[in-house]
């Protein structure tokens, strides 16, 4: 597919229309500037055979407003959405850092500590969406990206929901969606998605990050693939790469649990027991040694510094906003009740902790009013008992 630098110029004739940066099964990727604002951008080009499309169209333009209002650092922004002469356009911040796969790749493979920081920043940007109701269904290295600072960004959310790839399946409806190395088996079974669908696709990542296979390994035809996503449990990691420390794998292989029940209720729960086992693992200095960015991560960060243990965490820490969150046709309630209740818990354990941590100076002044109190109710009760007689003799 390639570009036509006129057509695209009169459709975005805010911008200088730069170089054709890449493409896929996604479309072509442009480069630009926009003028006034100085603001270099990439501009997403959706395939004219889809484009032309009408109920592509629609769709791709719902999902449009719906990444723009997203606002993280982990994620890619969208500036702009612009229909114009049969072409579907994505404006958004240009990433000179390139995606993880070739970060790995000229690497030649990450430390097992720089691999799980990497995903904590992944984990911080779904957390987010997922929040608003989005889900991504396509993550992968290849959609993993850095900006020239070395902060990853999550790019393309929910752009497989509305475009279909040769290498990816077709689920309920007819809908072809995800890549089948990173698949849900959900997503195979035409089953309901929810964040952990995506939470899947991570570990996948993280596995593959980790060993350098990836948990389904030797299998070269797709169906044979997409067989094994759906019924079988993965190799485990510690076969897989037996130098993981066994808190990371442990956390790694329940994300890849065949049952979206199993595995953790939020991107942020799978974010906060894979930075605690990796405290547990390298100490509480990790993450600050590896340099990787991880930004508005709430208690990912706070607890990528505590060693815990690697206990089963089933009380999610945060839940999507509102009764319902909706990402397209796909529905997923919030986690049921434990988040509530582990609430009133922490409440109720807050209680004695407060009490125990009061001064000496207020236990004093604690004592001397209930031994007031004692003996004003003692004197209540001695007059009412020499009242009664005599008020009986008087009468």
């Amino acid at each position: 597919m390639t570009f036509d630098r006129e057509l695209l110029a009169r459709a975005l004739p805010a911008y200088d229309i730069g170089d054709q940066l890449g493409q896929g099964g996604m479309g072509v990727v442009v480069s630009g500037q926009h003028r006034q604002l100085g603001r270099r951008v990439a501009i997403k080009q959706l395939p004219a055979a889809v484009a032309s499309d009408p109920e592509v169209r629609q769709r791709f333009t719902a999902e449009a407003r719906v990444l723009a209002s997203l606002d993280h650092p982990h994620v890619v922004p969208v500036y702009d959405f612009v229909e114009s002469d049969g072409l579907c356009l994505l404006v958004m911040e240009l990433l000179p850092g390139g995606t993880l796969r070739g970060r790995v790749t000229a690497a030649g493979g990450f430390t097992a500590s720089h691999a799980v920081a990497v995903c904590l920043a992944c984990t911080s940007g779904l957390a987010a969406a997922h929040r608003r109701g989005i889900l991504h269904r396509d993550v992968k290295p290849e959609n993993m990206l850095f900006a020239a600072s070395g902060v990853l960004k999550v790019a393309d959310f929910g752009i497989a929901k509305v475009l279909g790839r040769t290498s990816t399946v077709i689920t309920r409806h007819g809908e072809v969606i995800g890549t089948p190395a990173y698949i849900a088996p959900e997503q195979l079974r035409g089953g309901p998605l929810s964040p952990a669908t995506d939470i899947y696709a991570v570990a996948t990542m993280l596995y593959e990050l980790l060993a350098d296979v990836l948990p389904f390994p030797g299998e070269s035809e797709a169906m044979a693939l997409l067989f094994r996503h759906a019924y079988e449990a993965p190799v485990p990691l510690r076969d897989a790469a037996p130098g993981v420390p066994d808190p990371v794998a442990a956390v790694v292989m329940r994300a890849l649990a065949t049952e979206p029940a199993d595995r953790f209720a939020t991107a942020e729960a799978f974010g906060t027991a894979l930075a605690g086992a990796g405290a547990t693992a390298w100490g509480e200095g990790w993450l600050s040694a590896e340099q990787v960015p991880i930004m508005d991560a709430g208690p990912i960060s706070g607890t990528a510094g505590r060693a815990t243990a690697t206990r089963r965490q089933d009380v999610p820490t945060t839940v999507p906003a509102g009764p319902e969150a909706v990402t397209g046709e796909a529905v997923f309630p919030p986690p049921p009740g434990p988040a509530q209740h582990n609430g009133s818990l922490a409440a109720a354990a807050q209680a004695p902790a407060a009490t125990a941590a009061r001064s000496p100076a207020d236990r004093r002044k604690l004592i001397i009013t209930g031994l007031v109190a004692a003996v004003v109710l003692i004197a209540i009760i001695v007059v009412l008992v020499f009242a009664h007689p005599f008020s009986v003799y008087r009468s």
